[in-house]
């Protein structure tokens, strides 16, 4: 017996794919949007206008992904996506939006005015006819198509049967979402606020999916221009992905210096991705241009701290100290985050060495006492440099004597004192 595949693009019928449709938005990060955004709409629970408005951002952030699902798939696009690759606008999700307020509307109207039988008639026509709306509209971006009765009409009867199936769960998700939605709240309260939150996101990005996967499997006879698909970038952005595959192509052709000028164009505009670095660091080292690396990198560094990138930032620093000698930083406030970093890693060879002639390079910064104290213990208790240590921690108390570390740095001077005389045979002092 053949095993059916359940990947959501694979071919087969709607019940044999609908495990992998339905798992669409179970990736790590979708999950993590849906569970941010649930707690989020608690705020939604503040008065008067205020709360309204944190309904209404929660809604179109929803829509935001729901579109975006429902525009990848058509793409054919099936896997789901982080929230930096989010494309749809505000307006398309808005524009979505609107059509469920006007819709209900219309249901509210029909069951005001024109009593039971009418609104259960509406209620059935929303139930087959709101898949075809919001696939037109997110198509077309046209109310009037969207909400047109003879378009919908058109799309049914190119797509045919299928529109049934998907019509159904569609209309099953959206009734589960609502059902589980009270039912949480009125049981848990706040709680089960989050919780319902967190369904009602994941049953709206799974049904715009299903119509997605409906648009792309029908494409040809819609007359939808669906591929290629859409483009994401590799790197940080598309200008990226091409400058990086032009340096690609001049080191192929033995070029490595043109491609690293290349890279470099990157840079003197708004900045670049680490992958881009990296590369461009690579492409230096090749050449041997050890001093262009020493000044990007003391650049780079910086822009690293700046984001709080700082393990990077010291990998950065450790490889090019490798192979610059007596490569340094400028700025001694990124010193000395460093030096803790390297200090808490148990790098004590890093970081007295990015330690050196601290006290001389920046006589004033107020960083000096620690990253001085923090070298000269290194190096006597994990280097074994005790004369060395001593001189800083000599200098150190000289030139600081009422600072807050001072004591510190006393109380480690004659521990190493004792030491060193211990060891010569004579009295310490």
């Amino acid at each position: 017996m053949t095993r059916t595949s359940l990947r959501p693009d694979a071919a087969g019928s709607l019940i044999e794919r609908l495990p992998g449709l339905l798992g669409y938005p179970a990736s790590n990060a979708m999950l993590a949007m849906f569970a941010g955004l649930a707690v989020f709409r608690l705020l939604a629970n503040l008065p008067n206008l205020l709360g309204l408005v944190f309904e209404l951002a929660f809604w179109i952030m929803g829509f935001k992904m729901a579109v975006e699902a429902l525009t990848n798939t058509a793409h054919g696009r099936y896997e789901p996506l982080g929230g930096e690759e989010l494309l749809a606008t505000d307006g398309d999700a808005i524009e979505q939006l609107v059509l469920g307020v006007l819709v209900g509307l219309l249901v509210t109207v029909v069951a005001v005015w024109l009593g039971l039988l009418p609104t259960l008639g509406a209620l059935l026509a929303v139930f087959l006819f709101m898949p075809a709306a919001v696939m037109l509209l997110a198509i077309n971006h046209h109310y009037p198509n969207a909400l047109n009765p003879l378009a919908w009409f058109e799309l049914i009867g190119r797509l045919g049967a299928p529109y049934f199936g998907v019509v159904l769960v569609f209309a099953l998700l959206g009734l589960l979402s609502e059902g589980l939605q009270w039912a949480l709240v009125a049981a848990l309260g706040g709680p089960g606020q989050v919780v319902g939150s967190f369904i009602a996101l994941y049953a709206l990005v799974a049904s715009y999916h299903v119509l997605g996967d409906l648009l792309h499997r029908h494409h040809e006879v819609l007359g939808l221009d669906v591929t290629p698909a859409v483009t994401r970038a590799t790197y940080g952005n598309p200008i990226e992905d091409e400058t990086m595959a032009q340096a690609d192509a001049l080191a192929a052709e033995g070029k490595a210096e043109a491609a690293a000028e290349r890279l470099a164009g990157l840079f003197r505009g708004r900045g670049a991705s680490d992958p881009v670095h990296d590369r461009y660091r690579q492409l230096l080292v090749q050449v041997g241009d050890l001093d262009r690396l020493a000044a990007h990198d003391r650049e780079y560094i910086s822009s690293l701290l700046v984001t709080e990138k700082d393990k990077r930032a010291l990998a950065v620093f450790a490889d090019t100290a490798d192979r610059v000698p007596g490569f340094t930083l400028d700025l001694p406030e990124q010193i000395a985050r460093l030096v803790a970093l390297a200090t808490r890693q148990g790098q004590a060879q890093r970081a007295v060495a990015l330690a050196r002639d601290f006290e001389t390079r920046f006589p004033d910064s107020p960083d000096l006492p620690r990253v001085v104290l923090t070298a000269a213990t290194l190096l006597s208790e994990r280097l074994g440099q005790d004369e060395a240590a001593c001189q800083r921690l000599r200098s150190l108390v000289s030139t600081h004597p009422d600072h807050p570390l001072a004591g510190e740095a006393r109380t480690q001077l004659a521990a190493i004192e004792q030491v060193l005389a211990a060891g010569a045979g004579r009295p310490a002092g």
